[in-house]
């Protein structure tokens, strides 16, 4: 197996790379957020761009489509909206998942508190899976903002991990 995994070219070079990407997302979760935020921006700026070339082609000959506007203007407004409010759209995600994790434990209620009254087998299992889904919600849906940072901190962290475990791996397979 370890010769397997030596035998990829590139196993120590992914292992410092998954390192190197995961140091940012731990470090630095806001600055990364946001930088992926304007990363989408541009990208949708990008995509309006040729929409708005050709709905100007096309109306300089008149024969202008309202899509191509359409396709212009709702991915720029897009686009200066998370430029100059990053923080929203990063907030956005965090609290609708907040939202579903909430209904979720609220639909829980009912059943946890008969598996109480009733001390059925596996209350605990049962506490948990209603009271995790409400507490998690609940914290999602009060600072989201700060729950899209500890994600992106969390996914650094697996990065970091991953990279190290892969880095081990490779360098005790090519000593042996």
């Amino acid at each position: 197996m370890f010769n397997y995994f030596w035998s990829r070219n590139a196993s120590v070079g992914m292992a410092v790379l998954y390192i190197a990407l995961g140091l940012p997302l731990v470090l630095f979760p806001a600055a990364v957020g946001t930088a992926f935020v304007w990363a989408l921006a541009i990208g949708c700026a990008v995509y309006a761009l040729p929409h708005l070339i050709r709905y100007l082609q096309g109306r300089k000959v008149g024969q202008s489509f309202g899509g191509d506007l359409f396709l212009t203007v709702l991915p720029l407004f897009f686009a200066l909206f998370a430029l100059f409010r990053p923080h929203v759209i990063l907030s956005f995600l965090p609290f609708v998942l907040g939202a579903l994790l909430l209904m979720d434990g609220v639909g829980k209620l009912p059943l946890m508190l008969a598996a109480i009254q009733d001390h059925a087998p596996g209350l605990a299992f049962c506490v948990i899976s209603t009271l995790v889904p409400l507490i998690v919600g609940l914290v999602l849906i009060v600072n989201p903002f700060q729950a899209a940072q500890m994600v992106i901190m969390v996914f650094g962290i697996g990065l970091i991990v991953d990279g190290i475990g892969d880095l081990i791996t490779a360098l005790s397979a090519r000593h042996s």
